[in-house]
């Protein structure tokens, strides 16, 4: 049996966030798709990444996914932008959809806010994943799409999802 764990992020962390970032399976479905320079990584590492919260996920005490949630205020409104990054060159569906199963646990036990989630139109494998943990698609009519749209920087060639928590 396979052992999965969530471990809290430090700064001893910060250059292998940054090799994990520049792994191929996750510039490819990036917004970015240019490797982070260290010095540029280091910079948001002691600046703007202080909104996100990151957590490891582990199985059998090996990285195989971050989770992070970056923390948004929008007039009343409490926003979560979500994202897993990969730790290995190569995943599973099954350690993906995991993956996607603990991040889901960590927020939805945020309450009052609305969390956000993009996937680029070519990934055919997570855009399947998003109804089955009660995210809806965002519409371009939405009072959110341009707020959201802006502030995390998201490509046309993304679809917005969204869910109330």
């Amino acid at each position: 049996m396979k052992s999965f764990q969530t471990l809290n992020i430090d700064d001893k962390i910060i250059n292998k966030y940054l090799f994990y970032k520049n792994l191929d399976i996750n510039r490819k479905f990036s917004s970015n798709k240019k490797k982070i320079k260290k010095l540029d990584h280091y910079l948001w590492w002691f600046g703007p990444q202080k909104v996100r919260k990151s957590f490891l996920i582990t199985k059998d005490k090996k990285p195989i996914f971050i989770s992070t949630s970056d923390y948004y205020k929008f007039k009343k409104y409490y926003f979560i932008y979500s994202g897993l990054i990969s730790c290995l060159p190569v995943t599973n569906l099954f350690d993906l959809l995991k993956g996607i199963k603990i991040q889901n646990e960590y927020l939805n036990k945020q309450k009052n806010m609305f969390c956000f989630i993009s996937i680029d139109l070519n990934n055919k494998v997570l855009m399947f994943h998003w109804k089955y943990f009660n995210y809806k698609p965002l519409s371009v009519n939405h009072q959110f799409y341009k707020v959201i749209k802006k502030k995390f920087n998201i490509k046309n060639n993304y679809k917005i999802y969204y869910k109330k928590i």
